[in-house]
């Protein structure tokens, strides 16, 4: 499984990781899984927007941190529950931009695949379509939907400092 969605799932399994705590989606369910998250957060200027820099077009209020040492991952369980399943989406920003890649897990597992993999794009969304995390490659981790109050926080905090 050669590239970046094997990359991502060998290393997964090389840190113990299991397919139950971190796998990658079918081919046949993702797409329907992203077209829901396109249209939860993403404002589409035409049929042939694709699904690369979503965060350029992000739909309503959202909050940022720029993290200047390139480690908002290691925020991630202070906003997202621990035994909470989420989407996880890698953009293989070195290789091939255009492209997204569909797992799903739970965030601590995530943590420890983001901790030891190249720095890439990547967004972390509720399964219930209610909030979205993004961390771009230029170190700013962003939030929409319901977990704004826990970004704005998280915020202040890093403010204070």
């Amino acid at each position: 499984m050669p590239g970046f969605k094997g990359d991502i799932l060998n290393l997964a399994r090389a840190l113990g990781i299991t397919a139950d705590q971190f796998d990658a989606v079918g081919i046949h369910a993702w797409p329907s899984i992203m077209k829901r998250i396109e249209a939860a957060f993403i404002i589409k200027t035409d049929s042939n927007t694709k699904f690369n820099w979503w965060w350029e077009s992000f739909k309503g209020q959202q909050v940022s941190i720029f993290f200047e040492d390139g480690m908002a991952f290691e925020q991630l369980s202070q906003l997202v529950d621990a035994e909470e399943p989420v989407w996880f989406i890698g953009c293989d920003t070195d290789r091939d931009p255009s492209k997204f890649w569909l797992f799903e897990g739970t965030i601590n597992p995530i943590q420890q695949v983001i901790s030891e993999f190249y720095h890439f794009e990547y967004y972390i969304v509720s399964k219930k379509y209610e909030w979205l995390l993004c961390e771009t490659d230029h170190s700013v981790l962003t939030g929409l939907g319901s977990v704004i109050p826990k970004m704005k926080r998280l915020k202040s905090a890093f403010d204070l400092h």
